[in-house]
């Protein structure tokens, strides 16, 4: 700000300087000293300057000042040292508040980095409320608690404290390690992730989904309406929007036939969709009229295995698994024999190749599972706004363990799906549209050996 003829203060200001003001028009000066910064800034180097012209000019230049001076009586000289010493504390409250304005600052930047928003370079200091937008690369963001992210474009980051930030879309990889950040929060429009003291890494989707894989220690996860997740090394854990919040919880098991995980129980035969109780049955769905594609491989077991109650017995065990032709996508439904309140489902797979353990090609888990009530539809969901169909969860467990190599991915995997509220909701068929993994060099997509499918009911 200037402080000039077009400053509504001006002429307050001048009579400050001259030495005529009012008692009343001092305390007016105060008034709107104290609520604006920048005239508070501008007022002072006004003063300044007006202080060092006084030393080398004469007395007539200055201002165009009239020949005649009023008397600086005491009474006036009182309110001017008082403004003087108001100005001076708001002088330095401004500059203490506008050094923690800055909460973070710019730090490492690749090579590649292209800016949506307005550019910023290495330690160039960021206030509360600075939004980040990327097209492409990556920017570490050094927080004054000592914890880093790094933004991976395209991307829009938000900063909302020394400790915090909003991610709207895009990826973070959070490092928080020193005392002071822990509960560093990277907040999303469908959660909270809260370190723990740990390393992490968030993904966002504009559609509001957003994911988190925690690399080491552990992170609370904040979702409206449930309880606090503790997710720990190793583990994932994803957010669809919506009315009830749909939670997907990913985990590694020890790669034994116990199928043991830090937190989801092993496969059950008490769930509500077991075979052997006679309520539910499984079928495989066409997705067109040829039927050409998405059958079941010739080397998989029936479909049946996937309600029976456990896993694979080994690693590589085809005919206890469950799996589609290479290439497209399959489908198969579970029909529970009834419209049923759902609270949990829990999917199962396991595959390490046993001629080359790090072929882990049909570990992988990427389905879309959908519901429907008590009446089944005559066509498969075309779209997200299905009357017929409900789409419950998305899962792509390559996405939340950052798999870029196959010796990355974990051979043996579980996923639960689950809500805030005690039901997904009330359905009596689930339909899984299972898509395969891109394989390098030109293969067809493999598809992943599932094991078992739990289905649990609410209370």
């Amino acid at each position: 700000m200037t402080l000039d003829e077009s400053n509504p203060h001006w002429n307050l200001v001048q009579r400050y300087v001259d030495g005529i003001a009012s008692e009343k028009e001092v305390t007016a000066l105060e008034d709107a000293l104290a609520a604006d910064v920048e005239f508070r800034e501008a007022f002072l180097s006004y003063l300044s300057l007006d202080a060092a012209l006084e030393e080398v000019l004469p007395e007539g230049d200055l201002n165009q000042k009239p020949a005649v001076q009023p008397e600086k009586t005491k009474l006036r000289l009182l309110p001017l040292w008082g403004l003087l010493g108001v100005v001076a504390l708001l002088a330095i409250a401004t500059a203490s508040f506008t050094e923690r304005r800055y909460v973070a600052q710019i730090g490492a930047t690749s090579q590649n980095l292209r800016w949506r928003s307005a550019s910023h370079v290495k330690g160039e200091k960021l206030r509360k409320g600075t939004r980040l937008e990327l097209a492409a690369g990556d920017v570490d963001i050094e927080f004054g608690t000592g914890a880093l992210t790094r933004i991976h474009g395209p991307a829009l980051f938000e900063i909302k404290s020394d400790n915090s930030g909003f991610l709207s879309y895009g990826e973070a990889y959070s490092l928080a390690e020193n005392v002071a950040s822990k509960g560093f929060t990277i907040q999303t429009h469908s959660g909270d992730f809260v370190d723990q003291g740990t390393e992490f890494l968030t993904a966002a989707s504009p559609d509001g989904s957003s994911q988190l894989h925690v690399n080491s220690g552990a992170v609370d996860v904040a979702v409206p309406g449930m309880e606090m997740q503790r997710l720990r090394t190793g583990s994932g854990f994803g957010i669809e929007p919506g009315e009830i919040p749909v939670v997907v919880r990913i985990e590694q098991g020890d790669e034994t036939a116990a199928f043991n995980f830090p937190t989801i129980p092993a496969p059950s035969p008490f769930d509500f969709a077991d075979g052997r109780k006679g309520e539910a049955r499984i079928e495989w769905w066409p997705s067109d009229l040829s039927d050409e594609e998405n059958h079941p491989s010739i080397k998989s077991g029936p479909l049946e295995l996937l309600i029976d109650g456990s896993g694979q017995a080994t690693e590589d065990s085809p005919s206890e698994s469950v799996f589609f032709q290479d290439g497209a996508d399959g489908l198969f439904l579970i029909d529970l024999g009834s419209e049923i309140s759902v609270a949990k489902i829990n999917t199962y797979s396991w595959h390490r190749n046993r001629d080359d353990p790090d072929l882990r090609r049909r570990a992988v888990q990427r389905f879309t599972l959908w519901g429907c009530g008590h009446e089944r539809p005559s066509t498969l969901p075309s779209n997200e706004e299905s009357t017929e169909w409900t789409r419950i969860a998305r899962v792509n467990t390559d996405a939340f363990f950052r798999v870029k190599n196959e010796p990355d991915r974990p051979p043996q995997q579980a996923c639960s799906i689950f809500s805030g509220k005690e039901s997904l909701g009330k359905f009596r068929y689930l339909l899984f549209k299972v898509s395969p993994t891109p394989m390098p060099d030109g293969l067809k997509p493999r598809h992943t050996f599932f094991g078992e499918i739990d289905v649990i009911t609410a209370p």
